[in-house]
């Protein structure tokens, strides 16, 4: 009973964050914040590292509130969020071992509990879509046309050649240098596939 009345908090919460109401944000970060930063100091003793992490995740809360939709209760989701940043914290800092420690740990913690599991991997999706969404944004207009064409028309390297009348060794070699610069943003961000 009190499970079900808190999605039910936390849905009507959410559904007031994208409409831009800073007070039920505001709910959000006072009921969660605190468990959170606990969770977080858990698994990085750097005090001031976990308050950036934590602040790290509420600013893109709200930033991406118009894109993100938390199935259910809204701390799984941003527990999920958390773990990320974390293992992108030690990933940064090149602190492997550590890594591998706490996800091993965290896969032990984890198990059974599908709910949170399920929020991690749609907190972890959503990151690498907006990531996906800043990178094509960065592309040369004709690469743009390029990768709609391919990817979200799904037309044939000759047909976009037709389409865009230059040569299928052109659109072939635009398509390697959107996938190297594809390659390079992931590889240049805090993200970590898992």
């Amino acid at each position: 009973m009190v499970k079900s009345s808190m999605k039910a908090l936390d849905k009507k919460r959410w559904e007031a964050i994208q409409q831009d109401n800073q007070a039920a944000f505001e709910e959000v970060y006072q009921a969660y914040s605190l468990r959170l930063f606990q969770e977080i100091t858990k698994r990085i003793s750097d005090r001031d590292a976990a308050q950036d992490i934590l602040q790290d995740i509420f600013l893109c809360l709200w930033e991406r509130r118009k894109k993100y939709q938390p199935q259910g209760e809204i701390y799984p989701y941003l527990y999920g969020m958390a773990i990320n940043r974390v293992l992108n914290y030690y990933r940064k800092n090149k602190k492997q071992p550590i890594l591998y420690e706490i996800w091993e740990n965290l896969l032990e913690s984890l198990l059974g509990l599908e709910e949170l599991s399920l929020a991690f991997k749609q907190a972890h999706t959503q990151e690498l879509e907006t990531l996906l969404e800043i990178a094509i944004s960065q592309l040369p207009k004709r690469m743009r046309q390029v990768y709609t064409l391919r990817f979200e028309d799904k037309k044939s390297i000759a047909q976009i050649a037709s389409e865009l009348q230059t040569s299928p060794h052109t659109v072939n070699n635009q398509l390697k240098e959107i996938r190297k610069r594809f390659v390079k943003t992931l590889k240049t961000t805090r993200f970590i596939f898992i």
